[in-house]
């Protein structure tokens, strides 16, 4: 349930679990893309789309929880143009959290390749059969990844400073609650 102090264990599960699976993504598609031998450059693959996979399933859930669940208003204290800049981050975000999962999916069906998720199953190509849009998907792909690291670099800085600078617990409200036995 979301209280007007903070988020509700649904949306900072699916917050954190996000997050997570974004480092792991990011990481591994990384490596995958420094690698230097084919059976690397393919098992990283495997582990990337596996990863943006379960970030589209969880960043649909997400929104529409969002969309269902209103978030915990920001403090009286925020400025219009923070507002603006929260909103306008958050939605870039999401889109870009739905958007990348597609333009990796799209890259590598577009080349006939087969996308699956974590070995369980294969994702049905709808694809057409074309280097230039796969070559295009690619870029897209790889050019949202670079909007994606400025978007969290906002996201998180703006987070550390409501923290640290106001101190008006806007990141405690998305941080996961201690138990009662817990400091």
């Amino acid at each position: 349930m979301t209280t007007p102090a903070r988020y509700g264990t649904v949306a900072i599960a699916l917050h954190w679990g996000i997050a997570v699976l974004v480092v792991f993504a990011v990481s591994t598609g990384l490596v995958t893309a420094s690698a230097d031998d084919a059976i690397s450059t393919q098992a990283g693959l495997k582990f990337h789309q596996s990863y943006g996979l379960a970030i589209f399933a969880l960043a649909v859930v997400r929104a529409v929880w969002r969309l269902t669940h209103p978030a915990p208003p920001l403090p009286a204290g925020t400025s219009r143009a923070q507002r603006i800049a929260a909103t306008v981050t958050h939605t870039t975000l999401y889109l870009i959290l739905l958007g990348l999962p597609l333009g990796g999916y799209a890259s590598l069906a577009a080349r006939g390749r087969t996308v699956s998720f974590a070995g369980l199953f294969d994702l049905p190509n709808v694809m057409p059969l074309s280097f230039k849009l796969a070559s295009q998907s690619l870029d897209l792909h790889r050019t949202g990844g670079y909007v994606l690291y400025a978007l969290l670099a906002l996201h998180i800085g703006a987070a550390l400073y409501h923290h640290f600078a106001l101190k008006d617990g806007v990141l405690t409200r998305m941080w996961p609650r201690r138990s009662a036995g817990t400091a």
